[in-house]
């Protein structure tokens, strides 16, 4: 018998939308800022929210400019989630691992890139 190991397969994905709410930032027990936030990418205020995740300085250094209601563009990976509900219940959703946010209210030039490895 031959076992093989899991595949991991990476989607690239890119979302233009509005930031649903403000972001929020922590930090890990390690140092590692962590910053969540939730893109609005449907044609309808609602439609389609996207929850994003972004780690490192870059996320610490862009957080503050960051607020409810701004045009984001925002380029990553697709990642699926497993997170237990209060029922007892395993809920399965997908979030995007940014790896690079711009600001579509201010000039192309004021990228912020993140390289991600893994």
């Amino acid at each position: 018998m031959t076992i093989r190991p899991h595949r991991i397969v990476t989607a690239r994905i890119e979302l233009c939308g509005r930031l649903a709410n403000p972001p929020a930032l922590r930090v890990t027990p390690a140092g590692t800022a962590v910053l969540s936030l939730v893109v609005d990418c449907g044609a309808k205020a609602g439609d389609l929210l996207m929850p994003v995740v972004w780690t490192g300085d870059d996320a610490r250094a862009i957080a503050p400019r960051l607020k409810n209601g701004i045009a984001v563009r925002i380029r990553g990976s697709l990642r699926a989630t497993q997170s237990r509900m209060r029922s007892g219940t395993t809920g399965v959703g997908v979030e995007v691992v940014a790896g690079e946010i711009k600001l579509a209210d201010e000039a192309l030039s004021d990228s912020i890139r993140k390289t991600n490895n893994g």
